[in-house]
């Protein structure tokens, strides 16, 4: 891997949307991409999710010269894998690709990849693609590490119909807690949340609904903005990105959430497209 010099733990948001890209022009202000998390250490190069938005981080790998990258997935629904087949830097043989995922029971990773990229959704089976692909199952509540034990990944189970992963990665002393597609429940705490959360310096949460939206749509798998500030004030979270926006909330619905969320939690703001946030 060629690193880039000392930059620290840059976060970079490539795809803040959640369940459908959106690209009409009252989107383009926080970005209509689906699910993908740059995560940048000292240049290694973690991503979170393979949604629409990691088509653009490619094209920006390609160009830096970057041919190793871990890719986290929190779990398989279309909307955070799609722009796996759009990715770059599968399509070259300088590259390596990590690809850590919890399997669903039936079928493990390697083979939801190998079936997305067949007839008839399409034309190039993973086993034609030149780069080195490594795919690594892991156990929900894992530990592992990666380039040579110097990234921490902790893991838990979210409460996600067909099941779904946070993650707290922690590196040089800072830490970052992506918790997307988790339902809360009322009146209690999700203890999982929690232990990713506590002191992190940037939890990244599912926000897709507003508590008046969330009464229609209990069992859906999402929670609200207003959960997010209740769990970064309970964890103690220094900054909260609210994330995968809601399909239905278009850049000015966006603002008012974001202005609504703040006035609740200073540290909270709405993620946007090609927001580069520095821990």
């Amino acid at each position: 891997m060629q690193l880039k010099g000392d930059m620290g733990f840059l976060v970079t948001f490539w795809g803040v949307r959640g369940s459908t890209t959106c690209s009409e022009p009252d989107y383009m202000v926080y970005g209509g991409n689906t699910a993908c998390v740059e995560l940048n250490l000292d240049g290694k190069i973690v991503i979170i999710d393979a949604g629409s938005g990691i088509r653009e981080l490619g094209k920006k790998l390609i160009r830096e010269k970057s041919d190793h990258a871990a890719l986290l997935i929190s779990h398989t629904h279309w909307d955070h894998i799609s722009g796996f087949p759009f990715f770059a830097p599968i399509y070259s043989k300088h590259a390596t690709l990590e690809i850590y995922a919890s399997p669903r029971q039936e079928m493990d990773t390697r083979s939801i990849f190998e079936m997305q990229m067949s007839s008839p959704f399409f034309p190039m089976p993973i086993h034609s693609v030149p780069s080195s692909l490594i795919f690594k199952d892991f156990d929900q509540k894992d530990e592992f590490f990666l380039y040579d034990n110097t990234v921490k990944v902790v893991t838990a189970p979210l409460n996600h119909p067909n099941g779904a992963t946070g993650f707290r990665i922690e590196y040089n002393g800072k830490s970052l807690a992506y918790i997307s597609d988790t339902e809360h429940i009322a009146g209690t705490s999700d203890q999982n949340v929690l232990s990713l959360a506590k002191n992190c310096d940037l939890m990244i949460y599912d926000a897709l609904f507003t508590e008046e939206e969330y009464a229609s749509h209990v069992g859906w798998g999402h929670s609200t903005w207003q959960e997010a500030v209740n769990i970064a004030k309970s964890a103690d979270a220094k900054q909260t990105a609210l994330f995968h926006h809601s399909p239905d909330h278009n850049d000015e619905a966006m603002r008012i959430i974001e202005n609504q969320a703040k006035k609740e939690l200073s540290s909270a703001f709405a993620a946007r497209e090609r927001t580069i946030v520095s821990l």
